[in-house]
This record gives C-alpha cells, sequence and structure tokens, in this order.
C-alpha cells in the first residue's frame, strides 16, 4: 500500500549484532571450560579418594599397605587386591589369580577399563603397555590407568638433595606403598604428610610440559619413541622413584618436580598441578610449583623432613 515503510536491518546494525554475539561467546568459553575443568578435577579427586580408601581398607584387614611389586608369581598388580573395595567384585572375580596378569588366561580381563582408575581430564589411548623384562610377548595391551603409586624416593635425588646417611635409604627413604610394604605404624612422618597415590596420566602416550613427544624416547622405561610402558592397571611393576627433571623435563634428576613429564614423574592434565592421595585416605591438590625437596619429604614415609610448600 502507498504509503507503507519496510522495516529492516541496516548493515551497520547487522555487524554490530554480530560482533556482540563473538564477544559474548568469546567471554562464555572460557566460562565454561572452566566448569568443565572443575568437574573434571573433582571427579579426579573423587577417584583418589575411592583408591586411597580401598588402600586403607586393605590395611585394616592385612595389617600392611599392598606391596608396590610383586616379586613372585603369579604376577598380579596391586591395584587388582583392592578391586574388591572399589566395588569392582566382577572384573576381580574374572581374573584369573594363578595364573600372571599377562598370561593369555587375563588377556581379556586385564583389558576390562575401570573408570575409577581413569582421569576426565586425561585424554590420551585407554589402552596402555606394559614392559615384562625376559617374557616372550613383551610389551603387554591392557586397559590404561592414570594412577601410581610413589614408592620411593631415587638415590640420584638424594645425593643431589644432599640427604645423608645413605646406608639407611632401603629403610627411611622408602614411600608408604614399595617392594617391601609398609604398615601404618612404619609412616613416622604422619599420615597427612606422606603421599600414598598421584597421578601420573595418558601413559602410554609421552608427555612433557603439556605437550605430547612423538620423536623420543622417555629417559627411563622406554617403550620406544613416543611410549612410556608401565601404565596398565594390572602390570604387577607399579610406583616409581621421585627424581625430578631439568626445567625442559626432558633430563632426569632435577628441580622440575611436577607436570614435567609423565615417564614415572607426577603428571596431571589440570590447570597448575596434580592431585594426591595422601596415607591418611584425604586428597590433595599439588602445585606444579612445588620444590623437589619438599616433594622429596612427601614421598618418604620415615624420612624425618618437614614438608615446607606442598
Amino acid at each position: 500500500m502507498p504509503g507503507r515503510s519496510r522495516i529492516a536491518f541496516t548493515l551497520i546494525e547487522l555487524l554490530v549484532v554480530i560482533a556482540i554475539i563473538a564477544v559474548l561467546l568469546g567471554l562464555l568459553l572460557p566460562a565454561v571450560q572452566k566448569v568443565r575443568e572443575a568437574a573434571a578435577r573433582a571427579s579426579c579427586q573423587n577417584n583418589l579418594k575411592q583408591l586411597g580408601l580401598a588402600c586403607l581398607n586393605y590395611e585394616s584387614s592385612q595389617q600392611r599397605f599392598p606391596n608396590s611389586n610383586t616379586t613372585a608369581p603369579p604376577f598380579h598388580g596391586w591395584p587388582a587386591l583392592v578391586l574388591p573395595q572399589l566395588e569392582q567384585e566382577s572384573i576381580r572375580n574374572q581374573l584369573a589369580m594363578n595364573a600372571n596378569w599377562y598370561d593369555n588366561a587375563n588377556a581379556t580381563t586385564r583389558s576390562a577399563q575401570v573408570k575409577t582408575f581413569l582421569c576426565p581430564s586425561a585424554a590420551g589411548n585407554r589402552l596402555g603397555q606394559s614392559a615384562v623384562p625376559g617374557v616372550a610377548g613383551s610389551p603387554f595391551a591392557g586397559a590404561a590407568w592414570d594412577y601410581t603409586n610413589v614408592s620411593v624416593v631415587a638415590v640420584t635425588l638424594l645425593a643431589q638433595l644432599g640427604y645423608p646417611d645413605g646406608p639407611a635409604y632401603s629403610n627411611v627413604w622408602r614411600g608408604v606403598m614399595s617392594s617391601q610394604g609398609s604398615s601404618i605404624a612404619q609412616i613416622t612422618d604422619g599420615l597427612s604428610n606422606t603421599i600414598l597415590i598421584a597421578e601420573d596420566a595418558n601413559r602410554p602416550e609421552y608427555w612433557v610440559k603439556g605437550k605430547r613427544v612423538l620423536d623420543l624416547a622417555p629417559p627411563f622405561g622406554s617403550g620406544g619413541p613416543g611410549q612410556v610402558t608401565g601404565g596398565l592397571w594390572a602390570d604387577h611393576q607399579k610406583g616409581f622413584g621421585i627424581e625430578g627433571t631439568s626445567p625442559d623435563g626432558f633430563t632426569l634428576v632435577g628441580e622440575c618436580a611436577v607436570n614435567c613429564t609423565n615417564a614415572y614423574e607426577i603428571y596431571a592434565f589440570h590447570s597448575l598441578g596434580a592431585n594426591i592421595a595422601l596415607a591418611d585416605g584425604s586428597v590433595r591438590f599439588l602445585r606444579q610449583s612445588v620444590s623437589i625437596r619438599t616433594l622429596a619429604a612427601l614421598a618418604t614415609r620415615a624420612g624425618g623432613e618437614i614438608p615446607a610448600d606442598e
């Protein structure tokens, strides 16, 4: 009809609206990512809480924590021993405990994924591999896990930190779950000052300082370029010795303590640190700025140190 005007957006108005939407999305996406990471970190902490309590319940019934390593056949990792405490009886019942974890009898069961063993922030290959020296067919594949016990402070780090009394190493500088095992009474540093289990995420992928490494082999326990062995929950060779690395994360023994490398050091995909379960069953977030001396103090069960900056 004559005299009626058509109402529409001008090009400038449309561009302004698009710009506003882009700004809002730019503000919203980081917030969403932070919420997701907070949820993943909380879920990871819950996993460690369950693992810590399972080990404490085992200690209560057996008067000792599970040993880090099985030294005589049949070989099984300590996580297999606490599956009932984690309400995973069905997987435990399927394990042929009279056979080694790597035998054909356990090929299917060792590949069973347990949600409690996986950190939601770790998004790597959920199938791991573990080398068993001298056994045909090694390395063996199976379900990965993102945690492990801290079994000892390495002699090399003790020397760098100037710890005295080397002959006492076998008893004093061990963690809670070492090859010797221990009871609560032997944790004289205090249950709340001693690490039981920590994150060591995304094995068998090799990660250094937030980046995946494909063309180099890890400095210890290598499965070849880009591969870290030992990341299976079923593997009987558990735990690692705290050594620290150089600032770049590639050379063993140094001041870089947390989130430097997942080649047998504490490593997580959380911002600014990693989760640890302590021997009293509590869970703490360990900042990646922590000094290697403090981490060494937290790792020993009877070293007599006082952790300063955890």
